[in-house]
């Protein structure tokens, strides 16, 4: 049975998830059809992107701390049933863009992650989150790449 009570952040940002934490889960269909679930969802909600992206790395090989990230993704969704996209009609329509990395973030490969979200007026337009291909050597370098790839 999942625990349903809402929650304010889709996963929390102090948890650390890593391939090989536990022993393996005895059955990963419901774990691979939760997270293709959510892929398929994060078109309309962006504020689950990233968390979803963690998650998304360990198909191949899940375990338990990973489910648990999962339900937890699963709880902020059925707490923030209404959320979506709105667009008002506004006199002031400028894009906004916004990027963001975070520094050796995954504990396995000490690669960061670069996010990025342009607004249109008042909706997004566009949102990704990715893991960088190479390590950084810096934290300068990892906001570095996460800029030029929003400027692309």
């Amino acid at each position: 049975m999942i625990d349903c009570k809402p929650m304010s952040t889709p996963m929390d940002p102090n948890v650390r998830l890593q391939e090989d934490e536990e022993k393996d889960l005895e059955d990963v269909t419901m774990y691979r059809q939760m997270v293709g679930s959510f892929i398929y969802l994060i078109l309309t909600r962006s504020d689950i992107s990233y968390p979803v992206g963690v998650v998304n790395r360990y198909m191949s090989n899940p375990k338990k701390p990973h489910l648990n990230a999962v339900k937890s993704i699963l709880r902020y969704i059925k707490g923030t049933i209404n959320f979506g996209i709105l667009y008002k009609k506004t006199k002031d329509c400028h894009v906004m863009g916004y990027c963001d990395a975070d520094y050796a973030g995954d504990c396995g490969t000490r690669r960061s992650t670069t996010g990025y979200f342009f607004n249109l007026g008042s909706g997004p337009i566009s949102w990704c989150n990715k893991r960088q291909p190479t390590m950084a050597l810096s934290s300068t370098e990892a906001e570095y790449r996460s800029a030029a790839m929003a400027a692309q």
